[in-house]
């Protein structure tokens, strides 16, 4: 079974009515493998069919996200960014400096997750999240260029 059948399989499972366009959106993400914005996936549809716009792709990865076949991100690249959501958990440490991007493992933010079910009595949705800071490589050429300053 292809991704984008897998895709769709899901969609349908979660009550989805399955268009034509929604297929399309679904096979772009998976062209698209990883991270895309609603802008991505609208050109890679685009290139398909013009009669599907901008507004029906936001509509659909909305629709996707809030039925939790996708997480929505903001990595600090001036727009939100849409993955298919994998059977674990995955988060992203962002450097504010350089733009790298580091894969957090689940395990850091598991504990955090238990903490507020158990301290507040809510249910965390942690499915895709960035931590935004300063790398290794950042922070020591900070330090470096703070010590030439004194």
């Amino acid at each position: 079974m292809s991704d984008a059948t897998w895709l769709i399989d899901q969609a349908r499972q979660s009550g989805l009515r399955i268009t034509r366009q929604r297929v399309l959106i679904l096979r772009a993400l998976c062209e698209l493998n990883g991270h895309a914005s609603a802008e991505q996936v609208y050109e890679r549809v685009a290139a398909h069919r013009r009669d599907v716009d901008l507004s029906t792709v936001y509509r659909t990865l909305e629709r996707l996200r809030d039925l939790r076949i996708l997480s929505q991100t903001d990595l600090g690249r001036g727009f939100v960014e849409f993955e298919v959501v994998a059977s674990q958990p995955h988060h992203h440490l962002v450097c504010h400096a350089c733009g790298q991007v580091q894969d957090l493992p689940h395990g850091y933010l598991a504990a955090l997750a238990s903490a507020i079910r158990r301290d507040l009595d809510f249910e965390p949705t942690l499915d895709h999240l960035a931590i935004f800071g300063l790398c290794s490589s950042c922070r020591a050429k900070a330090w470096t260029e703070e010590i030439g300053k004194e």
